[in-house]
């Protein structure tokens, strides 16, 4: 599936939604150490990430010739400043109605729509590849995702008790999250 879709965002600026490419591996890198110091709703503690350009260009590579996931990125002004990513759970038949999604917007960007944009494109990949339910785990203080979840028709189905061990020692649960496609 190819995308390639330009928004104009709340302020004003142009957001290109798009497909991943070897070429953004350090602006993917950027990125993702960006938003793991930005936020403690993601996995990775701050400085965790060490994907090498060479390793990151080998995970790109690997995405774009996937037939069961894909990478989107949002991009201002020629800065990755979001992504997503949706895939098929597993590729055993019992499965493939299933997929599972992520995803990740710079603090600077929050509130201007990026999370929304990134969200339909997951859909719509979704429903081109006839998936049926998407599902996502979300860290129960984070009210702003939940929120734009809920507001899509995920519905809460479970929590996971101390999904998250904070460095400080401290836990954050998570909920399961699903979406019905059919």
């Amino acid at each position: 599936m190819e995308v390639y879709n330009e928004n104009v965002l709340k302020d004003g600026q142009k957001l290109i939604i798009r497909n991943v490419s070897e070429d953004d591996a350090q602006g993917l890198i950027d990125l993702l150490k960006t938003v793991d110091d930005e936020t403690k709703f993601l996995a990775r503690e701050p400085g965790e990430f060490c994907f090498t350009l060479e390793q990151e260009k080998e995970f790109i590579k690997g995405m774009m010739n996937a037939d069961n996931n894909i990478l989107f990125i949002g991009e201002i002004d020629g800065t990755i400043v979001a992504n997503c990513s949706v895939g098929i759970v597993t590729n055993n038949k019992r499965y493939l109605h299933r997929a599972a999604m992520g995803i990740s917007v710079r603090k600077k960007y929050w509130s201007k729509g990026i999370g929304r944009l990134l969200m339909n494109e997951c859909i719509n990949w979704c429903k081109e590849k006839g998936v049926e339910q998407l599902e996502l785990e979300v860290v129960t203080e984070n009210s702003r995702a939940i929120s734009m979840y809920e507001k899509f028709g995920f519905e809460k189905y479970g929590t996971k008790k101390h999904a998250l061990k904070y460095s400080d020692g401290t836990y954050a649960d998570e909920y399961y999250m699903i979406l019905f496609l059919e």
